[in-house]
C-alpha cells in the first residue's frame, strides 16, 4: 500500500509541474501530429514508469521502420497499458479511449486537445462515429494505438475476443498493423484495485503485418492472425493458458456489445 501511495504522488507531482507546459503545447500545437509533444510525451511517461519501480524491456523487431505509420493493436490488461504504450512506442501516435476518460479533468482535456479519439461503446451510433475518425486519422498518415478487445476483462483468459473495426480501418487505410504482446503488466497494475507493485513488463513488438494487399473480406484471417501473434507470446510466459490471478466476480461486470461491422 505504501509503494502505491507512492506511485500516486509521483503521477500527481509530475502532472503539477508539467501541467504549464502541457497547457502551452495545447495552445500552440492542437490536434496535428507533432513529434515535439510525442517525445515529450514519452520521456515524461518513461521516467514515470522509472520511479514507479517498472522496468519496461521492449523486445522490438528489426522490420519495424521508424518512418512508417503503423497501426498498434495490444492485448488489455492494466491501466498501465497506455503509459506503456506512450514509453514504448518510438513514434508519434493517436489513442482510442473510452468516452469516461474523456470527462476526467486534465486527462480528458489534454486528450481532446491533443487529437485523441473518445468512443461510448454502449452506444452503436458513437461507435461509428469513432470508426469514422480513426478511419480520417489513419489516413492522414498518423500511427494509431487501441486494443481491440475493447476492455479490460475480469477474467483469466489470456487473450479475450477481437472486435474487427481495427482490423478494417488497418485495410481500409491501408496501414500496416503491429502486434503489441504486453507481459505482466495486468499483475504490476490490476485492473480491479488501486495497487500499484515494482517489476518488470515486456513488451514484443512484431514484424509489421501488411494490408496493402487485401481486401474486407480477410478481416476474420487478418484478425485470427494478429490474435495468434499475441496469444503465442503471452503462453510463452503463462504455459498453463490462463492468468495466475484470482478474480473476485463481485468487482466488475463484463459488458458484450452486439458485433458491428464498424465496431471499434
Amino acid at each position: 500500500m505504501l509503494w502505491t501511495i507512492w506511485c500516486l504522488f509521483i503521477a500527481g507531482f509530475f502532472l503539477l509541474i508539467n501541467l504549464p507546459i502541457l497547457m502551452l503545447f495545447a495552445l500552440i500545437f492542437g490536434e496535428g501530429k507533432n513529434n515535439i509533444v510525442d517525445t515529450y510525451l514519452r520521456f515524461w511517461s518513461k521516467l514515470t514508469l522509472i520511479f514507479w519501480g517498472i522496468r519496461l524491456v521492449i523486445i522490438r523487431d528489426k522490420k519495424i521502420n521508424a518512418n512508417t505509420p503503423y497501426i498498434y493493436l495490444s492485448n488489455h490488461r492494466s491501466y498501465l497499458d497506455v503509459f506503456i504504450a506512450v514509453a514504448g512506442i518510438n513514434k508519434q501516435k493517436k489513442f482510442l479511449g473510452k468516452a469516461e476518460v474523456f470527462q476526467w479533468p486534465l486527462i480528458g482535456y489534454f486528450a481532446r486537445k491533443f487529437g485523441h479519439i473518445s468512443v461510448q461503446r454502449e452506444s452503436e451510433q458513437a461507435r461509428k462515429e469513432s470508426y469514422q475518425n480513426l478511419l480520417k486519422v489513419a489516413k492522414s498518415g498518423s500511427s494509431i494505438f487501441l486494443c481491440p478487445e475493447g476492455a479490460v476483462y475480469m477474467n483469466d483468459k489470456l487473450l479475450n475476443e477481437m472486435r474487427n473495426g481495427a482490423f478494417r480501418i488497418a485495410i481500409e487505410s491501408k496501414t500496416p498493423i503491429v502486434a503489441i504482446s504486453m507481459i505482466n503488466a495486468g499483475e504490476l497494475f490490476p485492473p480491479h484495485k488501486i495497487r500499484i507493485r515494482p517489476g518488470k513488463c515486456i513488451n514484443y513488438m512484431s514484424a509489421p503485418f501488411e494490408t496493402s494487399a487485401l481486401t474486407l473480406k480477410d478481416v476474420d484471417e487478418l484478425r485470427e492472425i494478429v490474435k495468434k501473434e499475441i496469444f503465442n507470446n503471452l503462453k510463452k510466459y503463462y504455459p498453463q493458458g490462463k492468468y495466475p490471478i484470482k478474480f473476485n466476480p463481485k468487482d466488475y461486470t463484463e459488458r458484450v456489445y452486439l458485433n458491428t461491422h464498424n465496431e471499434t
